[in-house]
């Protein structure tokens, strides 16, 4: 897996299609995508009308890439990731209604890029929680770091009396981020500090220190980062 991100970001850099024809290529992306029923009628729309948070990444479609094994086969949409859904929603263009929404067909194979995110979709048989989309946030050396853009839905609320208020439905973001080794193998990272610095393995030592020094709160995603990056310089790490 290690080795297929690699080559999927220096397509990204590239962005070019070679030994394919257009139309080839239009004709492979739309064997992966397929119109999501749930908008097609108001009965089976499943957004609130009025809501707090939000259950994409980002709510704007934006420019996207699409990738079937390390090969681009199409710039032509604007993509976002649903992460209620654990979906790529497509769209050919901005002005495109909800009722044609697509939604891209879930394989380890497929991959997009939304601008300068990176989306891979993992499958596994013998651990359902590392199933799906997932955000390639570094590409290391020896690990990769993954975030899981998971969110929790609460239904809205109707006031019971005239003291209380209505509360509107509500996404709450609740990421999740995983450490992946060469092979493919996934290790959690805890929401703690004190745990964060354990998972370091052989390293815990130096990354304490090195947190230490450099006043990183490594609850954070930008500090853990950084963290994460100097534990990757190591050449002899043992998760």
């Amino acid at each position: 897996m290690k080795k297929t991100i690699l080559t999927v970001l220096f397509c990204c850099l590239v962005g070019s299609i070679y030994g394919q024809s257009r139309l080839y290529l239009q004709q492979r992306t739309q064997e992966f995508v397929q119109h999501a029923e749930r908008y097609s009628s108001s009965d089976s729309y499943y957004l609130p009308d009025e809501y707090i948070g939000s259950p994409y990444s980002n709510e704007t479609f934006l420019a996207g890439t699409i990738y079937e094994n390390n090969q681009v086969i199409s710039s032509d949409y604007l993509l976002r990731y649903n992460a209620i859904e654990d979906e790529i929603e497509a769209k050919e263009n901005i002005d495109t209604p909800d009722t044609e929404i697509l939604v891209l067909t879930k394989s380890p194979e497929i991959f997009v890029k939304i601008v300068k995110d990176l989306f891979v979709y993992n499958a596994s048989d013998s651990n359902p929680e590392y199933n799906g989309y997932f955000q390639v946030v570094v590409v290391g050396n020896n690990y990769n770091l993954y975030k899981k853009h998971h969110k929790k839905y609460y239904p809205a609320k109707k006031a019971k009396n005239s003291f209380e208020k209505d509360v509107l439905a509500t996404y709450k973001d609740k990421p999740l981020y995983y450490i992946v080794n060469g092979e493919g193998v996934f290790y959690t990272i805890p929401d703690s500090k004190n745990k964060r610095i354990k998972i370091f393995g052989n390293k815990s030592a130096q990354i304490n220190k090195f947190v230490k020094h450099s006043k990183l709160d490594i609850t954070k995603e930008s500090d853990f980062i950084k963290a994460f990056k100097y534990f990757d310089s190591f050449s002899d790490t043992n998760l």
